[in-house]
């Protein structure tokens, strides 16, 4: 939990989707610009976390295993932190205030780009879809890069990762769905091939894929969509695509109402074989398989 405060502070814009960076008085704040590793860890950590006991923080920043004198090492990163900061500021008007025995960051002097993003896939909850899609899109654009990717692997960071990469592929099915149903294929395509890029076992990625090819006339693709996802589903996880999503591939090979079993199977084969769909391909392929059969 972050602190309210009263009064005219600076503002301090936390990014922490990409590198860990700081703005604020129109000064830039990366890297070494934090004093060393387990400031710029503190910072991050405040961010994401909040209220954090100097004794929490510890077991983090060491992974377990936090030194003897590891309450007076923490104190003094946070006040190295606290200047790197504010070089001029005095302690009791830092952004990072003392509490309970902690740390916290001063909730009216900070914007973080992680609250941001969940204050926006929260926003979308219960809207139609037409009114969802702004919001959802709005957090995928704020989720652009990986969380804290000059953060080492560190197991708090790892888990905020993956948990922030799992709720990103969520929103960005959600946001294909829903793109999906307000009628625009082209923008559902670009936001399901994102969250399959994430997550190759996303199932209803490649059925929202499938739906958006057939909406935009391209059989073929979304006939390869479903060969790439029955591959994905079958390496990764050892399972074949959900009947659902068989189905949508059946209706796909019975579209257009014509053609007989073969030649319905001679087009799902060239596009599993990433081959362009062409009528003469199909009616060529046929023709030589009777004259080799005469």
């Amino acid at each position: 939990m972050t602190v309210a405060r009263t009064g005219s502070y600076a503002m301090y814009d936390i990014q922490l989707f990409g590198r860990l960076e700081v703005r604020t008085r129109g000064v830039r704040l990366t890297g070494r610009d934090f004093g060393g590793v387990k400031p710029r860890h503190i910072l991050a950590l405040l961010a994401l976390r909040g209220d954090l006991h100097k004794a929490e923080l510890a077991e983090l920043l060491w992974g377990g295993r936090p030194p003897a004198n590891h309450q007076a090492t923490v104190e003094s990163y946070v006040s190295l932190l606290r200047h790197r900061l504010d070089p001029d500021g005095q302690t009791r008007d830092s952004v990072i205030t003392t509490r309970n025995g902690g740390y916290a960051l001063v909730a009216d002097q900070v914007r973080v780009d992680v609250a941001r993003f969940d204050e926006l896939v929260a926003a979308a909850s219960g809207r139609t879809a037409g009114r969802a899609l702004r919001p959802l899109t709005a957090a995928a654009h704020v989720a652009a890069r990986p969380l804290l990717e000059d953060v080492e692997q560190h197991d708090w960071a790892n888990q905020a990762r993956e948990r922030y990469r799992a709720r990103l592929v969520a929103t960005l099915l959600d946001a294909g769905g829903h793109a999906l149903t307000a009628g625009d294929p082209r923008e559902a395509l670009a936001l399901a091939d994102r969250a399959v890029g994430l997550d190759p076992v996303a199932e209803r990625g490649w059925a929202i894929a499938m739906a958006a090819h057939r909406l935009t006339g391209d059989r073929v693709a979304a006939l390869r969509a479903y060969d790439r996802c029955r591959r994905e589903l079958a390496e990764g996880l050892g399972v074949e695509p959900s009947s659902r999503t068989r189905a949508l591939f059946l209706e796909l090979l019975r579209e257009d109402g014509t053609g007989t079993p073969l030649e319905l199977a001679v087009t799902a084969v060239l596009a599993a074989a990433g081959e362009e769909h062409r009528p003469e391909s199909v009616s060529g392929l046929l023709r030589r398989a009777a004259e080799l059969a005469a």
